[in-house]
C-alpha cells in the first residue's frame, strides 16, 4: 500500500502511499525472491493471455512497482491505452484511476489529476460498500488526504482504526499509520507524525516487506527530521540503507536528506559526502527534491 512507497504529493518529504493487497507488488514479488520484481510481473503477464481476471490483476502489480519506485512516465504510459476502454474489472479500474491521478498530481497536472480521482473516488465507495475491505478505507482516505479534506481523511482514519483495531494485516496497519503521518506533518503536529510513522515502522519492520521497511524508515526519520530531532533523524535515514540498492530513488532522497540534515547540524563535510553520493545525471529526481539539491548544492559550494 505502495501504498502504499509513503516522498510527499509536493515531492518534498515523503509518498503520500496507498498501495492496498489486491495490487501489492511486492507481496506478489516475494514468490519469487531470487528474480527482479518487474521481470517477474512482466514475465507471469506473458504467461497470462490466456486468462483475463489474472491478466488484469498481474498489470495492477505493474502500476503498483511503477508508482512505489517513482516511474511516472513508465505508470502513465502503461496505463492511458486502458482509458477509453468501458468493459475492465471494477478493481483494476479503481486502481488505474488511483494510479493515474497520482501519478498526474505529482507531475502538476493538478485539474486532470482531480478528474481521475473523482472516478477513483466513485469506484472506491461502490467496492469498499460491496466488500467492506478495511484497506479501501484506508485508500479513501488517502484519495481525501490528496485531492480533498484533510479533515476528512482524518475521520475515515480514525473510523478504520477504530473498526478495524484487531486485524492482523501488517500492511492495514502500516497504511493506516502512515497516512495518519501524512496528515500530522501537513498540520505541523510533529510529535503526533512521529508516533504515527513509528507505529507504520513498527507493524512492518519484522516482515519481508523491504519496500515498505525503506520506505517507512525514511518516513519516520523524516518526522524526526521535521521536530527537529537530527540524531533520530540520521539514525533512520541510515537503516534504510540496509534495504536498498545505490541505483535506488529512495537512496538518492535520503542521502539528499542526510546532506540536509548535516548541513543544519554544521557538519558541512558530512552534508558534502553525502551530497556527492547522488548522481544527478542518473538520478530523476522530483521538482521538490531537484530543488533542495540545488539549494544545498549551492550553500555547500559557497561554505
Amino acid at each position: 500500500m505502495r501504498i502504499f512507497l509513503l516522498l510527499s504529493i509536493a515531492a518534498t518529504s515523503f509518498n503520500a502511499l496507498a498501495s492496498e493487497n489486491y495490487s501489492d507488488h511486492e507481496v506478489f514479488c516475494l514468490q519469487q525472491p531470487q528474480t527482479h520484481c518487474l521481470t517477474y510481473i512482466e514475465t507471469r503477464l506473458n504467461k497470462a493471455q490466456g486468462n483475463p481476471a489474472q491478466w488484469f490483476k498481474l498489470k495492477t502489480y505493474q502500476f503498483d512497482y511503477y508508482y512505489d519506485y517513482q516511474q511516472f512516465e513508465n505508470l502513465l504510459n502503461a496505463i492511458t491505452p486502458f482509458l477509453e476502454q468501458d468493459k475492465l474489472p471494477d478493481v483494476f479500474k479503481l486502481q488505474m484511476y488511483f494510479y493515474y491521478a497520482k501519478a498526474l498530481n505529482y507531475i502538476d497536472k493538478k485539474a486532470e489529476a482531480k478528474a481521475y480521482a473523482a472516478k477513483a473516488f466513485t469506484q472506491l465507495d461502490g467496492i469498499y460498500n460491496a466488500f467492506g475491505d478495511p484497506l479501501r478505507l484506508v485508500e479513501l482516505a488517502n484519495l481525501h488526504y490528496v485531492f480533498g479534506s484533510k479533515k476528512a481523511a482524518m475521520r475515515l482514519l480514525i473510523d478504520a482504526e477504530q473498526r478495524f483495531a484487531k486485524n492482523n494485516d501488517p500492511i492495514f496497519h502500516l497504511e493506516l499509520h502512515i497516512n495518519k503521518a501524512h496528515i500530522y506533518l501537513n498540520w505541523q503536529q510533529y510529535k503526533q507524525a512521529i508516533r504515527s510513522n513509528l507505529m507504520a515502522y513498527n507493524a512492518i519492520k519484522s516482515t519481508n516487506h523491504v519496500a515498505k521497511i525503506v520506505l517507512t524508515s525514511g518516513n519516520l526519520a523524516y518526522s524526526y527530521h521535521q521536530n527537529k530531532n537530527y540524531k533520530e533523524a540520521i539514525s533512520y535515514y541510515k537503516k534504510a540503507f540496509d534495504y536498498t540498492e545505490p541505483q535506488s530513488i529512495y537512496h538518492a532522497i535520503y542521502s539528499l536528506r542526510l546532506a540536509q540534515v548535516y548541513l543544519q547540524i554544521g557538519k558541512k563535510a558530512q552534508a558534502k559526502e553525502w551530497l556527492s553520493k547522488i548522481d544527478r545525471n542518473a538520478t530523476m529526481l522530483g521538482k521538490g527534491h531537484a530543488a533542495l539539491y540545488s539549494k544545498l548544492q549551492q550553500a555547500l559550494t559557497e561554505s
